[in-house]
């Protein structure tokens, strides 16, 4: 996971951990233990609300979380 890539988007959109955190339902200090961690911490429906929330495109998303890989993914399969 791309913690710093998660924290640059969430400052560049004038919000702080305690405003995802209240979007996700958690705690601000679990907000800030998920979003400091290396590996990803978020459940499948924390990413959802994470990307209505931040607005994130499907590129975004797929750094942050996935570092590319569903992107190096899809290219594979659509060359097939």
């Amino acid at each position: 996971m791309n913690v710093q890539l998660l924290k640059a988007k969430r400052v560049e959109r004038g919000l702080m951990q305690k405003d995802l955190a209240e979007a996700l339902g958690i705690s601000e200090k679990s907000m800030c233990q998920k979003e400091c961690s290396k590996r990803n911490k978020f459940k499948a429906d924390e990413m959802i609300v994470l990307i209505k929330v931040l607005n994130l495109s499907f590129a975004e998303f797929d750094a942050i979380f996935f570092e590319r890989d569903l992107t190096k993914s899809l290219r594979r399969i659509s060359k097939s």
